[in-house]
């Protein structure tokens, strides 16, 4: 039978491998500039266990504990998964794309998220999330094809310089049998009334 410090200890252990588990599964959603997720939890975790494990014995010597090096790594373990999924967790956000759209897609800077992309590829995204990020679900017609999605990039369209201020935006592209095609360009979609100005977020520039 095992003693109430030793169900413990097992327990602590069980939470650090789930702690791992969630951590590994934060890493993998979160995009990266320039190499894929599964790089992260590859630099990453190892790096991770050798320390905890590190300061794990550490504690165990320094506090003269009697409980396993690797309950007090399992501590370690908790402490920076929870740290890491804190730090980069994003909401999840669903946008809506015409079911015949193809090309450019484009969320503009404004005072509310609004998802559902027009004809021409337009939406709008909140200041707050536009900058603190979102994971991205997209949604065209009824499928998901987020996967097929492979680059989002923020951008800016400069005005005249009697009123300069900026229009900031996330794009990304819905490809044709994975090829990208060229679209209007922000100039052309804000003279067809395309875009709503009066809702963008004007980044003034003195």
């Amino acid at each position: 039978m095992l003693n109430l410090k030793s169900k413990l200890q097992f327990i602590i252990i069980g939470l650090g491998i789930l702690s791992l588990v969630v951590g590994i599964r934060q890493m993998l959603q979160t995009r990266t500039m320039i190499l894929p997720s599964w790089f992260l939890v590859l630099l990453f975790t190892p790096s991770m266990m050798c320390v905890s494990v590190m300061l794990g014995y550490l504690t165990k010597k320094i506090t003269k504990s009697k409980w396993y090096i690797l309950t007090h790594a399992a501590i370690f373990v908790i402490v920076f998964s929870s740290i890491f999924y804190i730090s980069e967790y994003r909401p999840n956000k669903s946008i809506i794309v015409p079911e015949s759209y193809v090309g450019e897609v484009r969320l503009f800077v404004s005072n509310e998220n609004d998802f559902m992309i027009n004809k021409y590829g337009v939406g709008y995204i909140e200041r707050k999330t536009f900058i603190k990020g979102f994971y991205p679900k997209i949604i065209k017609g009824s499928n998901d094809i987020t996967k097929q999605i492979k680059e989002y990039s923020k951008g800016a369209l400069a005005t005249t310089k009697e009123d300069l201020h900026t229009y900031e935006y996330l794009t990304f592209f819905v490809p044709i049998n994975g090829q990208n095609i060229e679209d209007k360009n922000i100039e052309e979609l804000i003279k067809i009334k395309a875009i709503d100005t009066a809702r963008l977020y004007k980044k003034v520039h003195y």
